[in-house]
C-alpha cells in the first residue's frame, strides 16, 4: 500500500516537471531531460500499470497548463484533459514494450505519429506539442525547420529515452550518439533554407487596443482602433487590426467600410471582423488597400466555440445550449489567406490556425514573404493561455523561414524571426491586458527549409524507414 502511495506522488511530481518548459515558463532544458525521472516509474512487464501512470502523469501535465480552459469550457475542460492523456497512456504502454536496444528510435518515431494524429484526429487540438517547450531557446526550436514541429518533438522523446537508458543501465554511449544527432540537426538547420543575403525589409504597425471583453460594443472598439490609428505619424506599408477588433458584421456597416477605405490610401489595413454573405456568417480578415477590399474567411474553426460538431442532433444542440447559454454558428471558409501589398505576399492566420503546421505549409509558396496572425485572446484571461499560443508562432517561423507578425486584441502582440528570436509588446513591465502599437521593420523571405522541402509526407517517410531499419535489424 505503502509504495502504490509513494508511486502515486512520485506520478504527480514527474507529471508536473515538464510542464515547467511549456509557456509561459522558459526552462527549455526539461524539454529534453524532464521525461526521465518519470521513465523510471514504468516497468517492462505491466502494461496495465504503465497505461494508469501514463494517463495520470499526462492528467496532471495538461490539467496544469490548460487550467485556462477551465472558464470557457468548465467541465470539458477535464475531458479535454483525459483525452489528451490518452496518448502519454498509449505511448508508454507501447514504448515499454518495444526491447529495450530499440527504445529510443522506436519511441521516438511513435511520439512523432501520436502528435501527426493530434493534429489531425476529431478535428485536431495540437495545443502542447513536445516541441513547444523549446519556445523560449531559438538554437534548439530552429530543429523544427529540419524535422517540422512533430518531428522536434520525438527527437526530443527519443533524447529523454536515451538519458534515461544511460542512467539505468549504464549505455553512455546512446546519451552520446543522441547528443551528437541534435548537433547533428542544429548544424544542418544553420547551414540550409534561411539566407539574410540583403533582405528586402517592410514596416508593420501592429495595434492592440486592449479590447475584445464581453459586452465591448463594436461602436467603442471601433472607436479605439480608430483613434489608434490616427495616431500612427510613420510611413507604414501593412497597419494590423486583430481578430474581432470590429466585433459585428463589418461588410453590413458602410461607416466603418468608409473609414477603412479612405484611410488605405494612407496605408493598408488588416482587419479582424465578422462578415456575412446571406446567411452564412464567417470570421474573416480584410485587408483594405488603395480603395479596394479582399476578405480571407477563417478556414479552421473553434469546436465548440465557433461552432458545435454534431449541432443537427437535436439532442447536442439542446445540451449545448443549456450549458454554454448560446449556439455558435460560424461557417468555414475554403481558400487560403493569401493577400499581397505592393506586389508583396503574405499569408493572414485567425486565432488557432497558427497550431496547425499543415495549414501553414499549405498555404505558402515561394512568393510567400511573411506570415500574420491576427487574434482575440481577451477569454484566455490572466493565464499560461496567451504565451502557449504565441508560442507557436516560433515554430511556424523556424518550420517555413518566414517572419510571424501576431496581433492580439488582448494578449500577445509581437514578431518571431524565421530564427525562433521574439519580440513582444510591453508595457509597464506587462504583456497581458495593455493596449499599444509596435511599429517594427520585418524581412521579408522566399527560401525553402528543408521542413518546407520535404514537407510532412517526407519527414513521415523518414521516420518509418527507421522503423523498418530497427525492426530488420532486430
Amino acid at each position: 500500500m505503502k509504495r502504490k502511495f509513494l508511486v502515486i506522488v512520485l506520478t504527480i511530481i514527474f507529471g508536473f516537471i515538464p510542464c515547467f518548459s511549456f509557456p509561459s515558463f522558459k526552462i527549455w532544458i526539461l524539454g529534453w531531460i524532464g521525461f526521465v525521472p518519470l521513465l523510471f516509474l514504468f516497468d517492462e512487464k505491466h502494461t496495465t500499470k504503465n497505461f494508469i501512470i501514463g494517463i495520470f502523469a499526462g492528467f496532471i501535465f495538461h490539467i496544469f497548463l490548460l487550467n485556462w480552459l477551465f472558464s470557457v469550457a468548465g467541465f470539458f475542460y477535464i475531458l479535454i484533459a483525459i483525452y489528451l492523456s490518452l496518448y502519454w497512456a498509449v505511448f508508454f504502454c507501447l514504448v515499454f514494450a518495444f526491447p529495450e536496444k530499440t527504445r529510443i528510435i522506436l519511441g521516438a518515431s511513435l511520439w512523432y505519429f501520436l502528435e501527426i494524429l493530434m493534429q489531425n484526429l476529431l478535428t485536431g487540438f495540437p495545443w502542447l506539442p513536445l516541441s513547444l517547450s523549446q519556445w523560449s531557446c531559438p538554437a534548439t526550436a530552429r530543429i523544427a525547420s529540419v524535422y517540422g514541429s512533430a518531428g522536434l518533438s520525438g527527437l526530443i522523446m527519443g533524447t529523454n529515452i536515451a538519458f534515461y537508458n544511460g542512467i539505468k543501465n549504464r549505455r553512455v554511449f546512446q546519451s552520446f550518439v543522441i547528443i551528437a544527432v541534435v548537433m547533428f540537426s542544429y548544424l544542418i538547420s544553420i547551414h540550409t533554407g534561411i539566407s539574410n543575403n540583403s533582405p528586402t525589409t517592410i514596416k508593420i504597425a501592429s495595434i492592440q487596443g486592449n479590447s475584445g471583453y464581453f459586452g465591448q460594443s463594436p461602436e467603442e472598439s471601433f472607436e479605439i482602433y480608430r483613434n489608434m490609428t490616427n495616431s500612427i505619424k510613420e510611413k507604414c506599408n501593412l497597419v494590423i487590426w486583430p481578430e474581432s477588433s470590429y466585433p459585428s458584421i463589418l461588410n453590413k456597416n458602410p461607416n466603418v467600410v468608409d473609414y477603412l477605405t479612405q484611410k488605405s490610401y494612407i496605408f493598408p489595413i488588416l482587419v479582424g471582423s465578422l462578415s456575412q454573405d446571406n446567411d452564412t456568417v464567417y470570421n474573416s480578415a480584410y485587408l483594405f488597400t488603395r480603395g479596394s477590399v479582399f476578405r480571407y474567411d477563417k478556414k479552421h474553426l473553434v469546436p465548440f466555440g465557433e461552432y458545435v460538431p454534431g449541432k443537427r442532433f437535436r439532442t447536442i444542440e439542446n445540451l449545448y445550449t443549456r450549458f454554454a447559454g448560446f449556439m455558435p454558428d460560424i461557417s468555414p471558409g475554403n481558400k487560403p489567406g493569401i493577400f499581397s501589398i505592393d506586389s508583396k505576399k503574405f499569408l493572414v492566420l485567425i486565432c488557432f490556425e497558427n497550431i496547425f503546421p499543415s495549414i501553414t505549409t499549405a498555404s505558402i509558396d515561394n512568393d510567400t514573404g511573411f506570415i500574420v496572425v491576427i487574434t482575440n485572446d481577451s477569454w484566455y484571461g490572466n493565464s499560461f493561455g496567451p504565451f502557449q499560443h504565441f508560442a507557436h508562432n516560433v515554430l511556424r517561423a523556424c518550420e517555413t523561414g518566414r517572419c510571424v507578425v501576431q496581433t492580439a486584441g488582448t494578449g500577445i502582440t509581437g514578431i518571431v524571426s524565421p530564427y525562433g528570436d521574439c519580440k513582444i509588446l510591453e508595457k509597464n513591465r506587462k504583456n497581458l491586458f495593455i493596449d499599444g502599437i509596435m511599429i517594427s521593420d520585418i524581412s521579408l523571405s522566399n527560401m525553402k527549409t528543408v521542413y518546407m522541402f520535404l514537407q510532412e509526407i517526407g519527414i513521415a517517410i523518414i521516420f518509418i524507414l527507421l522503423i523498418g531499419v530497427v525492426i530488420c535489424k532486430n
